[in-house]
């Protein structure tokens, strides 16, 4: 072989090489673009999904969130306020209960223990437990705790 057949055969082996990669690369690149595009669409179906469940969720939300004016409360309520008790030392109160019990403004046992039986059922609605606080003794147990 002579000097230009080989250096001519090694130019068009770079070529090749070059155009390979080249077309490798963009095919990559392709695929994954159309990757992205199905993603794109999913993402777009599950916001779709999500929003449409917070505007279903929304009136419960709103329902929840809406508190009743102090002027409600008994008057015995109102200056037990101050003395703020665990809530969750009375079986069937959790974390979740107790925050909600304290955006009502119960915060104290001696709350929990003057509650009437109009109160019971009120705060039943309110936290839509029907008859869980009868159930679980919650004034009871807030007279015992009151006691020790």
């Amino acid at each position: 072989m002579s000097k230009k057949s080989k250096s001519s055969n090694a130019l068009q082996d770079k070529i090749q090489k070059k155009l390979k990669k080249r077309f490798t690369t963009s095919d990559h690149h392709k695929a994954l673009k159309a990757r992205v595009d199905v993603l794109e669409k999913e993402f777009k179906a599950l916001r779709k999904l999500l929003d449409e469940g917070a505007r279903k969720a929304s009136p419960v939300t709103k329902r929840r969130t809406v508190n009743k004016p102090a002027a409600n409360k008994p008057a015995a309520s109102q200056s037990a306020a101050k003395n703020r008790n665990n809530l969750q030392m009375i079986k069937g109160i959790g974390a979740v209960i107790e925050k909600k019990l304290q955006e009502y403004g119960v915060k104290s046992y001696a709350q929990i223990a003057a509650w009437s039986s109009a109160e019971i059922e009120d705060f039943s609605q309110r936290l839509n437990f029907k008859g869980r606080i009868e159930r679980e003794r919650w004034v009871e147990q807030a007279k015992e705790l009151i006691a020790k």
